[in-house]
């Protein structure tokens, strides 16, 4: 139960309620499966041949995709986020702050998995994401 709790906003509640629904790494083949499970992932809606992607799909546990959701506002309002709170921002900009902090919810859900089917221990990167032009533009502002 240690390897989880070292991602920001994951503590012993959330540890054990993830080992419990999810497993401990062995019981998906791939991450994305893991929030497939949870209801964390888009509805698709065909038409035609027109494809949207609608609301969280919902399915699984209700009170694990709370504590999740829980979990992610912690990096998030944090000072020290890392990429997950600098991700957070680049899509608030865009799609707002429900969107993006379900999208947060769903890549936590997936970086706990890969700490325990890896059995590795959180690291603290920065988000590499958003277009080269913007990131050189920031940089240009900043210095």
């Amino acid at each position: 139960m240690q390897r989880p709790q070292t991602a920001a906003g994951v503590g012993p509640v959330v540890a054990y309620a993830y080992v419990a629904h999810a497993g401990n790494g062995e019981r998906f083949s791939r991450s994305s499966r893991v929030s497939n499970y949870l209801g964390l992932i888009p509805r698709p809606d065909y038409s035609g041949t027109i494809r949207r992607q609608g609301h969280i799909t919902k399915r699984g546990n209700g009170y694990m995709r709370s504590l999740l959701y829980q979990s992610a506002w912690i990096p998030v309002r944090t000072k020290n986020g890392g990429a997950l709170k600098e991700r957070f921002l680049y899509m608030a900009m865009r799609k707002g702050k429900k969107q993006s902090i379900t999208a947060i919810a769903r890549r936590l859900t997936e970086l706990l998995y890969s700490l325990l089917k890896n059995k590795t221990v959180y690291e603290e990167r920065p988000w590499q994401g958003g277009t080269p032009g913007r990131r050189m533009a920031e940089e240009a502002l900043s210095a």
